[in-house]
């Protein structure tokens, strides 16, 4: 137990849930409670734990109704007791502007901000604590409504914050003297500790295991190397572009080794992992065509080289794959099992030139790409490609017909101005209204972009494809909506989100499922609507099967209803019990 917690009073009892709600009955013997939120004569639309429920006024017997501040306050104690806070601090606050005059109404608010305020204290979830103890002391600055004391909660919270402050210190210090395993291990206690410094210092500790896969690689150690670039990518997917070609270099000796050794089934485990971080690398694509060979799979390892070489298989048979094999060794300068290990990073300074001049053209089957650097261009033209023809064999859905528009802007400013996104954005996707499967359909990043080779483009080819594809997406949940387009990015990406997802769920920050599947703009950090929405489909893909999470991507664009037919893919009665399922997944996943 934290030596920075505050004692729940007595008081607290107030916030105990009761069962006083608007019950309404149904007309086939069941009942229903909660606050009912519209009677039009059509629809009874009813408030509940889990969201709302809308039902036909003709299937309603009769509602009995109590004191609607009554029922708005019961319903937000409930939330409170269920942990979710946020969501009842919001309730608490709504009560409070909508009934200025009513005592209890203020109590409550004060009485949440006061447990919540508590509960992040004990979670170490400093900066959210305190947000909760400075919305108290305004409202409550003599400390008459709260049990505690907000002026000095706030005093004793800088005391935590300062410790925090220390811990991170001590990390960068042994940084600076490039004692990289020690830092690592600093900012690893500085993270247990709270999970505010995440934001600040994970790009600082991916530093550190760059800076160790280096040491290591130098000494000869692949492995090792390879382990502490996977580390790095978890904690700053911003890497990836730089990493891909040093993280290829030091992954695939090992599976060379394993071919040699005719352990067919470490190698395939292996390179699954590597693929996924880099699918379109030469290297990578060259030992997948060496593994495939192995299995005896001639046309496989035919369209691996084929792809590493950037042109079409004719006949794939055991002399035309040879052939396709000893090219691309010259071309990579390989030499029998001899496999150099290349410590540089990946230059990219190069697509940041720029033409003079208007956009120049390059086109491809199912894209059109205006650009300012050729070298960048013919690199997006086949990763696009590459990244279509995937993801549309994976959802089982036809994609657009034509040429989609890529537009890679000079610069990140050049991006922001001519589409308004948000800067922490990669890049966007944009298609035709609902209802209008004709128009354009175009994608737009910027050159520097840092994922743009290895996430940035599939994600949005995957928005891309759904939205050409289905009738209605925007029926489908904005967070599944995400959650698709991770599931099609690497699988460096999907590490990432599990491990950013355990560190938040570990301090109880999470956004409840209701919530997210009813969300239509991004929450105060948007990394919850990409990870809980992939986490999501990726829970429920292993459970029963991608036919299954694809054939609920039809569903839900098709009119089903989307938390019901999640709850129904799962198997379990209630949105919930899924819930529970999902989260207990999420912290055992590996």
């Amino acid at each position: 137990m934290s030596r920075f917690r505050l004692l729940v009073c007595a008081a607290c009892v107030a916030c105990a849930f009761s069962a006083c709600a608007d019950t309404v009955y149904l007309k086939n013997g069941k009942t229903l409670e909660g606050e009912v939120i519209k009677d039009d004569g059509k629809v009874v639309v009813l408030r509940v734990t889990d969201g709302e429920i809308t039902l036909q006024a003709a299937d309603v017997e009769a509602i009995e109704r109590e004191s609607p501040l009554v029922t708005r306050l019961n319903l937000a104690r409930h939330q409170l007791e269920l942990g979710y806070l946020e969501r009842a601090t919001g309730m608490f606050e709504e009560l409070a502007r909508d009934n200025p005059k009513a005592p209890e109404a203020r109590r409550s608010l004060a009485g949440a901000y006061s447990v919540q305020a508590q509960k992040y204290l004990e979670l170490h979830r400093f900066a959210d604590a305190r947000a909760a103890y400075e919305k108290l002391l305004k409202l409550d600055p003599n400390g008459e409504l709260a049990p505690h004391n907000a002026a000095q909660a706030l005093r004793q919270l800088q005391a935590a914050e300062q410790q925090a402050d220390g811990a991170v210190a001590q990390a960068r210090a042994l940084a600076d003297a490039a004692d990289w395993t020690g830092a690592i291990a600093a900012y690893d206690k500085a993270l247990a500790f709270t999970p505010d410094v995440r934001a600040a210092v994970a790009p600082e500790m991916a530093q550190c295991h760059v800076k160790r896969a280096l040491a290591s690689a130098r000494d000869g150690n692949a492995l090792n190397a390879a382990a502490d670039l996977e580390a790095a990518l978890r904690l700053d997917p911003c890497l990836a572009d730089r990493l891909e070609t040093l993280y290829a270099s030091c992954a695939l000796p090992g599976i060379l080794e394993s071919l040699a050794r005719g352990d067919l089934a470490a190698a395939q485990v292996d390179l699954k992992r590597v693929l996924g971080l880099a699918p379109a690398n030469k290297s990578v694509l060259y030992v997948a065509g060496r593994t495939e060979e192995a299995l005896g799979r001639v046309p496989a390892a035919a369209n691996a080289y084929a792809q590493a070489l950037r042109t079409r298989v004719a006949n794939p048979t055991p002399a035309y794959t040879l052939q396709l094999r000893a090219k691309l060794e010259a071309e990579l300068g390989i030499t029998g099992n001899k496999w150099k290990i290349d410590t540089t990073f990946a230059e990219l300074t190069g697509y940041a030139a720029t033409s003079s001049g208007p956009a120049q053209k390059l086109e491809t089957e199912h894209f059109l790409i205006l650009h300012y650097n050729e070298a960048l261009a013919r690199e997006v033209a086949s990763r696009a490609e590459a990244a279509r023809l995937r993801i549309v064999s994976a959802l089982d859905l036809p994609g657009w017909k034509g040429q989609a528009r890529i537009y890679l802007h000079r610069t990140r400013a050049e991006y922001t101005a001519h589409t308004g996104q948000p800067e922490w954005t990669g890049g966007i996707s944009k298609f035709p209204s609902e209802g209008t499967r004709s128009g354009a359909y175009e994608l737009h990043s910027w050159q520097t972009s840092p994922r743009l080779l290895t996430s940035v483009l599939p994600h949005e080819i995957a928005h891309l494809v759904v939205s050409s594809s289905l009738p209605e997406t925007a029926r489908l949940p904005k967070a599944l909506h995400e959650g698709f387009a991770v599931m099609m990015e690497p699988s460096f990406r999907h590490d990432y989100f599990l491990s950013f997802l355990r560190g938040r769920f570990k301090s109880q920050d999470f956004i409840p499922l209701a919530d997210l599947l009813t969300r239509h703009d991004y929450p105060r950090d948007p990394e919850f609507f990409y990870a809980e929405g992939y986490a999501l489909l990726e829970y429920l893909s292993r459970q029963k099967g991608a036919a299954a999470v694809a054939g609920l991507l039809k569903n839900v664009a098709g009119g089903a209803q989307a938390q019901a037919e999640l709850v129904r893919l799962s198997g379990f009665a209630s949105l919930s019990e899924l819930e529970a399922a999902w989260k207990a997944w999420i912290m055992s996943a590996k």
